[in-house]
This record gives C-alpha cells, sequence and structure tokens, in this order.
C-alpha cells in the first residue's frame, strides 16, 4: 500500500449539533471540493431514557435518525460532538475554515489541525479484516463494526459525471 499523507483536521462546535443542524452543516460541506474523507463523532442517540447510569452501557446499536446529505439517505447515529476531515490539500481546509465562520455565526468553535485518523493499516487490520482492505475506510471503522461505515459520493458543482 502506498504511503501518502494528506492534511487532517478538527472541527469542535462549543455545542453538540442535533440531526436538523448536523444535516445543513454535513450536506454544506459535502459542496466543498478536495475532502477526502470525513468521521462525525458525538454520543448516541437513546431511544429509551435509562433509569441509572449502568443502562447507558447497555444498549448496543445507538437509533438512528434520517438524514439527507449530498441527496443520499443517512442514518445518523450520534449527535454531532465534532468533525475530523481529511482533505487532499492545505487550500480545502481553509475553504472549509470559512464556511465554519459562516455557518457557526454567533456561535464558538474551534478548528484544529494535526493527525487525527490513522492513515495506514496497522498489523491488527491485517489479521482481522479482509486483506484486500479499502483504503478509504482505514481508521474510520472498528473490527466487526455494529454500525457500517457508509461511503457517500460528493456534490461539487463542477464535477463531472465519473
Amino acid at each position: 500500500m502506498e504511503t501518502s499523507s494528506y492534511p487532517q483536521c478538527r472541527i469542535v462546535p462549543i455545542r453538540m449539533l442535533e440531526a436538523d443542524n448536523a444535516e445543513k452543516f454535513l450536506d454544506g460541506l459535502s459542496y466543498i471540493p478536495g475532502i477526502r474523507r470525513l468521521l462525525v463523532h458525538g454520543p448516541g442517540y437513546l431511544n429509551y431514557t435509562p433509569k441509572k447510569p449502568s443502562d447507558y452501557y447497555e444498549v448496543n446499536i445507538p437509533s438512528s435518525t434520517d438524514v439527507k446529505i449530498s441527496e443520499q439517505n443517512v442514518k445518523l447515529h450520534v449527535l454531532m460532538g465534532d468533525v475530523i476531515i481529511e482533505t487532499l490539500d492545505k487550500k480545502a481546509i481553509q475553504k472549509i475554515a470559512d464556511y465554519c465562520e459562516e455557518f457557526f455565526d454567533g456561535l464558538s468553535f474551534q478548528i484544529l489541525e494535526g493527525k487525527y485518523i490513522k492513515t495506514e493499516p496497522s498489523l491488527s487490520d491485517y489479521i482481522s479484516k479482509d486483506p484486500k482492505l479499502d483504503p478509504y475506510f482505514v481508521g474510520l471503522s472498528d473490527y466487526k463494526p455494529q454500525i457500517e461505515p457508509m461511503l457517500i459520493k460528493p456534490n461539487y458543482p463542477d464535477q463531472e459525471n465519473a
């Protein structure tokens, strides 16, 4: 597998976003060219109210909310706490920062640049998964995930039909 380094950033809003605002935010991100991979972090939705704190850990798969991102239906299983983005170049990070300034008008947020997603498969990835690993899912999903990761085709305005 070839080694390539892509710039990564992490968007941390001051508040978690519910499904409707997360849908607007993620759909807007899908129009920014240069985004390679994206990971949404946050606590899972619960479809019941736990009676005691230990009941939070009994749910295996959090319930989901249907959202539409880039004209595709997606099941969002978490409140949007932060978003980790891998881009093709540093120019895309600046476009993302400009979009966040516009979207989070009046709300505080941070954009942190660094390394947040694993870029090369580890030995445990090779042992636990199919030898033909999809490079887009390296660092994004667990071994035997309860919720399968999803590929969303970007919706760039100047995109050719490929």
